[in-house]
């Protein structure tokens, strides 16, 4: 009994060992030895962005992949380190002393991942959907705009630091007489050859006949060409001595063992805020990825798993030197289309990291750091979308500026402050549009059962029986609203003897909606009129039904418009039809 149990929570946690073989086996290897060529210079490019040693990308890297293998539900997912995450790193650590920011970075991680672990502990997997896709757009793309400013400081060979897009921009210009010529050629041809192999080596090698799979994935692969020309330029020409050209420099091979980073109370007031930011950016750029793939394989995944995953993931790159960690949608969809199966995949990939942690790190060392830049600018290429900002302010305008703030507030105040003001935005618009509701008196289409707005179509009303649809929950914030609107029919409809509220889109009543509603019923009893309610929800009945509003109402509860009209509706006086004459 105890084993069957147990087999059935292995099955739960990790349904893809069931049927694991050979076959599926060599898939994720292969996937897996694919994934590790891009990660390694990505690694290296990302702790570059985040203000880190490039060792500390290495270590982000290994223990991750582990953890999430462990406890999330995507299966081609690639955990590790980001250039969104990165640069909110740098952000976070940058007013902290230089000799602090490495122990910081670990303590952010730590901090993000206890977050996100308790979050998924309390099955808060549903947070994503307070956080919309136009904010999250919106804030990817101001975020990809400000890295490659970041970036264009090393493209120079010049020092330009910062934290908002400005403060770089002026620093960069104040030191452009300061450039290095040979980083700057160096950088240009890197940017070149990387946004060329991107935008077009796979259709040239689809067109010479290779297929379509494999030339994507070579097209994706091509950058390590680049790299390993610029190693090779570096070691063979001295770039570094003898014209001045900055690179990786001596990387400690090996990873470090698993400590707990000091931590005091000062750094955990200055990092618990950022961390939170973090954590919910990590969570919902991850989830998009993780949805986008699952969509893709007709799989699902678990969002309160992937708060799990991820959290284990960034306590224990924290744990290991590293510093905060996520889903990669770069990696994860060449990890999906070079034939990963499971997550077996992200157990080699760390074994290869690791293997490249004691093997790699001697040649790495001469790598140019505006070739790591370059890289990381080509790839901020994919994940600029204006267009979609365009569309969102033209079909809403509430929606538009939200998501034109974010993309301000991520240049203008720095990339830990975007997502904040994003989702303040979309919350204080979503809360302005309750609070005044779309409400309509309704008529009938002639000789039909269908009712309509009546200011929008030609249909039929009548003075004595008004029918208002309310188009919104109603609770405390708009319950005065609907008391002024109906106070204000009754002032516009002297003839009016019910009053019949269609309720077909209203899904909650709260407290103060229901005294509001019980007002109503008063004011309407003492001017004649009895108020009625059609089409409303069975649990929003039920719950009416523990109120006295039931037990006072002056009316009736109906089923349906129609219904409520055909008993309340008065009979046409047809007297004045009558085409009778008196002949006496």
């Amino acid at each position: 009994m105890a084993e069957a149990k147990k087999q059935s929570l292995i099955q739960r946690q990790w349904p893809w060992l069931s049927g694991y073989n050979a076959g599926t086996f060599s898939d994720d290897l292969v996937a897996a030895i694919i994934v590790t060529v891009l990660l390694v210079p990505q690694c290296l490019a990302y702790a570059l962005l985040a203000g880190l040693p490039p060792q500390v990308g290495i270590y982000a890297s290994v223990f991750p992949l582990l953890a999430y293998a462990a406890f999330g539900s995507s299966r081609y997912m690639s955990v590790g380190p980001t250039a969104v995450i990165s640069l909110m790193t740098a952000a976070a650590i940058a007013a902290l002393p230089e000799e602090t920011r490495i122990v910081s970075a670990a303590i952010l991680a730590v901090l993000s991942g206890v977050m996100l672990l308790v979050m998924g502990l309390l099955k808060s997997g549903f947070i994503m959907n307070f956080i919309s896709r136009s904010v999250v757009s919106a804030y990817i793309t101001g975020a990809a705009l400000l890295i490659m400013i970041s970036q264009m400081k090393h493209i120079f060979g010049t020092k330009a630091d910062g934290t908002t897009a400005f403060t770089l921009i002026r620093n960069l210009m104040n030191g452009l007489s300061d450039t290095n010529t040979v980083t700057l050629i160096v950088g240009v041809l890197s940017i070149l050859f990387f946004w060329l192999s991107r935008k077009y080596l796979a259709y040239g090698l689809f067109k010479v006949g290779m297929k379509s799979k494999r030339a994507r994935l070579a097209a994706r692969l091509a950058p390590i060409v680049a790299i390993g020309a610029s190693i090779a330029a570096s070691y063979a020409f001295d770039l570094s001595n003898q014209y001045g050209v900055r690179v990786v420099g001596n990387i400690p091979s090996g990873l470090p063992l698993l400590t707990m980073p000091h931590m005091d109370m000062k750094t955990l007031q200055l990092l618990w805020l950022p961390a939170l930011v973090l954590a919910l950016v990590a969570f919902v750029d991850s989830m998009s990825t993780a949805q986008t793939l699952a969509a893709r394989s007709r799989s699902h995944v678990d969002p309160d798993r992937e708060l799990l995953g991820l959290g284990a993931a960034n306590v224990i790159a924290g744990l290991s030197a590293g510093y905060p960690v996520n889903g990669s949608m770069s990696r994860s969809v060449v990890n999906f289309t070079a034939g990963a199966k499971t997550q077996i995949s992200g157990l080699m990939l760390a074994a290869l990291m690791t293997l490249s942690a004691l093997f790699l790190t001697p040649v790495l060392q001469y790598l140019p750091l505006s070739t790591l830049a370059a890289l990381i600018i080509v790839a901020c290429f994919s994940l600029f979308d204006f267009k979609a900002l365009w569309k969102t302010l033209k079909y809403s305008r509430g929606d538009g500026i939200t998501a034109i703030a974010t993309f301000f507030a991520v240049l203008i105040f720095g990339v830990q402050w975007g997502v904040l003001v994003g989702v303040i935005l979309a919350m204080t618009f979503h809360i302005k549009s309750t609070l005044r509701p779309n409400m309509a008196i309704v008529g009938r289409f002639p000789g039909t059962e269908h009712y309509r707005d009546a200011a929008r179509f030609n249909v039929e009303t009548n003075e004595y029986v008004k029918t208002l649809r309310i188009d919104e929950s109603l609770y405390y914030a708009n319950a005065r609203y609907l008391e002024g609107k109906i106070g204000r029919l009754v002032e516009e409809s002297p003839k009016m003897r019910d009053l019949i509220l269609m309720c077909a889109a209203v899904n909650r009543i709260d407290a103060s909606a229901l005294a509001s509603l019980e007002t109503i019923n008063s004011r309407l009893k003492s001017a004649g009129v009895t108020l009625h309610f059609s089409e409303l929800h069975s649990h929003v009945k039920d719950r009416l039904g523990r109120s006295e509003l039931i037990r006072q109402l002056t009316g009736k509860i109906f089923f349906t418009q129609h219904e409520a009209m055909e008993a309340l509706e008065p009979e046409p006086d047809w007297s004045q039809f009558s085409d009778h004459v008196d002949i006496h």
